[in-house]
């Protein structure tokens, strides 16, 4: 009977270790199973929530912790004339500044059997600026603005930029003189005079027979009967009046002829209340007299004087003919300059004939202003040929042959030259570029702005010259903080993402980024690398040594993590892991020239954008000297990027974000760049820096109670599967024993 007992214990005894290596097995992979589900980015991903904290369609709507504090310090330039001028420049910290940040994946969509999801993700950002924070709103700094250096870059320098400046302003001169509002103008300005000079001269002034002839006789053409064809009953005396320049509404009176044809109905009360006593239809016949006047018979007459408009109407008919009439010729079509008509807006003589006292034909003018032309007034390449064709010849007329210019004499060349050189000074550097770029600091190289506008709110006054009908364009702030979905809707990139289903390694991996599925930099580099917050499930437990690749797109580009050091979350364990100093070494691939400075010129559309730690940690000390910030050189807080992983879920349940914005100017250390080479004069090998910001995410503490409630399900596991082992063990190696020694004993 012994013998049957202990036969039975040892059976038992295997049950329990099979059964404790089962629930081991079993469990351990339904646990794996459901931290795979839960990391699935999408809206069902049937994870059972014991192991699902997480929003299970991440950075939607509904997400309740989509809400996170950005914390920013901004820098204030203190010297900002002496920078520009050539001097270091010196920085100063200043902030903190807190905001609540709220981002949203919009217009979600899953497509390729549910295994990509494609989104926008909109951010926003909104001040905190109760009692004990700094207000961002009301705090003014001066700072380095890149939308300006931006287009310096992109031309190749400031030089270049008044070039292409001088070419734009141009093409507003002939644009302003050939659109139809030029043709009225001249009417409304021409017609008092002509009226009246053509009426003084008709007979002597004053006599009654002048007023007849004027008011009936067809042979006359400016008559009120050839203009209107109606006869007019307006008496001498009124006729007089109306010839009278000092009188309000007279038909000379130069101060508002435009009202009567823009305004008739005005015009008509206003000469019935006057002292002409003019009847109603007189009031109309004078009316549609003056209009006539000015539509038909004063543009016919200007271009009379010109022998290439020998038929009038084929230049008062064409806009061209009729706006270059005023530009190219000496005396011009009106005589005057429009910079003498108030309210013309421009800022100096716009005409080459008026400025030079020369004469162009129609045919030469024109050309100027073709881009097909060798020789052109609206292209900036053209612009530099003709300044610097005309440096030379100034020297010696012979320096350069006739062929160049043509089809121009050199003589016509020669005022083309100077009036070029005239326009930039006049237009583009003591207008454009003095009174609506550079004036108070609202644009150029060096701008002042509240914090807040500095970040997330300014425009560029040179963007809305570029850029004059796309005011998405014009906007400067290194930061998109898009208040309204219907905004965020129409300009927001559409980007893409593995969602984990067909293979969790690729769970939340960027296919695009900003729409682009390679990066822009000095080769094409592919998205790739791990979501920042999200890991492949399982991927550290498996090896903690893997090697982890995160791709942000605050530095736009993938970036290798090392893991520091383990610890302890809430009661959940995890890896630290910080980005390794190797993404910091300079690496011609991504233009990096600068250890510790990543250089984001390519992705940002040219805007010369540098990435850093915080405070410009471990760049050269030169640097520091050179921006003004020594007092930062020994800063050792910590404001690294960072995360903690939970292993198994490969949860962020932790971590930090940070990163500071700066602009570099390249060249030779103590020369002056050869960028800012005309209204700046920026030292060249310095760092200028912007701002910084640290947002750090950390699970809420419902997360971490249901991560905490995971593991006690699998520390239950690992309890039950040790006693079911070691009490099978026991039995069997027990039972066997004892069988064994009972045999002996037999023997």
């Amino acid at each position: 009977m012994k013998y049957i007992g202990r036969i039975i214990s040892f059976p038992i005894g295997l049950v329990l270790i099979a059964v404790g290596i089962i629930i081991f097995v079993i469990v351990n992979r339904t646990i794996q199973d459901e931290f795979k589900k839960a990391a699935v980015v999408i809206p069902d991903n049937g994870a059972d929530e014991i192991v699902d904290p997480w929003i299970r369609f991440i950075g939607n709507e509904g997400d309740p912790n989509n809400i996170r504090t950005y914390t920013f310090m901004a820098y204030n330039l203190t010297n900002p004339a002496e920078t520009m001028q050539g001097a270091l420049p010196k920085y100063q910290e200043v902030g903190p500044y807190s905001y609540n940040y709220i981002y949203e994946r919009m217009n979600a969509n899953l497509y390729d059997d549910d295994e990509k999801l494609s989104f926008k993700l909109w951010k926003r950002y909104y001040p905190m600026v109760a009692d004990g924070f700094r207000d961002p709103t009301k705090d003014t700094i001066y700072h380095f603005n890149l939308a300006y250096a931006g287009a310096v870059q992109n031309v190749g320098g400031e030089l270049a930029l008044s070039v292409g400046l001088t070419a734009a302003a141009m093409g507003q001169i002939i644009a302003g003189l050939t659109d139809s509002s030029f043709k009225l103008k001249v009417q409304f300005v021409a017609t008092p005079k002509i009226i009246g000079g053509a009426f003084s001269n008709l007979l002597p002034a004053g006599q009654p027979n002048a007023c007849q002839a004027w008011a009936n006789d067809p042979s006359i053409p400016f008559s009120v009967k050839a203009i209107t064809g109606n006869s007019s009953t307006v008496d001498a005396s009124q006729c007089l009046a109306l010839f009278t320049q000092s009188n309000k509404f007279s038909l000379t009176d130069p101060t508002i002829p435009g009202v009567y044809a823009l305004s008739p109905n005005t015009v008509k009360t206003a000469l019935l209340a006057t002292p002409y006593g003019l009847t109603s239809e007189q009031a109309d016949l004078i009316i549609k007299y003056q209009q006539g006047m000015a539509t038909n018979f004063v543009p016919n007459y200007l271009v009379s004087s010109f022998p290439e408009c020998a038929v009038p109407t084929t230049c008062s008919n064409n806009p061209l003919y009729f706006g270059l009439l005023q530009w190219a010729k000496y005396p011009s079509l009106l005589n005057q300059s429009v910079f003498d008509i108030p309210g013309s807006g421009v800022p100096a003589v716009p005409e080459f004939g008026m400025y030079t006292m020369s004469n162009l034909t129609l045919a030469k003018a024109g050309s100027l202003f073709l881009n097909t032309s060798a020789i052109n007034l609206i292209t900036p390449t053209s612009i530099g040929t003709i300044l610097t064709l005309g440096q030379k010849l100034a020297i010696d007329p012979t320096s350069v042959p006739s062929s160049y210019y043509a089809p121009f004499s050199l003589q016509e060349f020669a005022a083309i030259a100077k009036y070029t050189g005239y326009v930039m000074a006049a237009f583009v550097d003591g207008d454009i570029i003095k009174n609506q770029i550079f004036a108070n600091y609202q644009g150029g190289p060096i701008t002042k702005h509240t914090v807040h506008d500095f970040l997330f709110n300014s425009t560029d006054p040179l963007l809305k010259l570029i850029y004059p009908n796309t005011p998405s364009a014009w906007v400067s702030s290194p930061l998109d903080n898009i208040q309204d979905q219907k905004t965020a809707n129409a300009t927001l990139h559409t980007d893409e993402i593995y969602t984990g289903v067909g293979d969790i390694d690729l769970v939340s991996s960027p296919i695009t980024f900003e729409g682009e599925e390679k990066l822009n930099y000095n080769k094409k580099i592919q998205v790739s690398g791990s979501f920042a917050e999200q890991l492949p499930p399982s991927y550290l437990s498996k090896d903690t040594d893997a090697p982890v690749n995160i791709f942000t797109d605050e530095f736009a580009r993938s970036l290798s993590f090392k893991k520091e050091v383990g610890g302890n979350f809430g009661g959940i364990p995890y890896y630290r892991y910080r980005i390794n100093e190797s993404n910091w070494e300079v690496n011609p691939d991504f233009y990096q020239t600068i250890p510790y400075l990543l250089n984001l010129t390519s992705i940002k559309g040219g805007a010369p954008a540098y990435l850093s730690r915080p405070r410009l940690k471990g760049i050269d000390v030169g640097y520091y000297y050179k921006a003004g910030i020594t007092n930062l050189i020994n800063d050792d807080e910590d404001l690294d990027v960072f995360a903690d992983y939970e292993p198994r879920s490969g949860k962020a349940i932790h971590g930090r974000y940070s990163l500071q914005v700066n602009t570099y100017i390249q060249g030779t250390d103590g020369k002056n760049s050869t960028i800012y080479n005309k209204y700046s004069a920026f030292r060249a090998d310095v760092v200028h820096p912007m701002f910084w910001g640290v947002n750090i995410i950390a699970a809420t503490q419902d997360q971490v109670d249901i991560l905490t409630k995971a593991y006690k399900v699998d520390s239950f596991r690992y309890a039950i599967t040790v006693i079911l082992i070691v009490v099978g063990g026991f039995l069997s190696l027990i039972s066997g024993g004892l069988f064994v020694l009972d045999k002996m004993i037999d023997l």
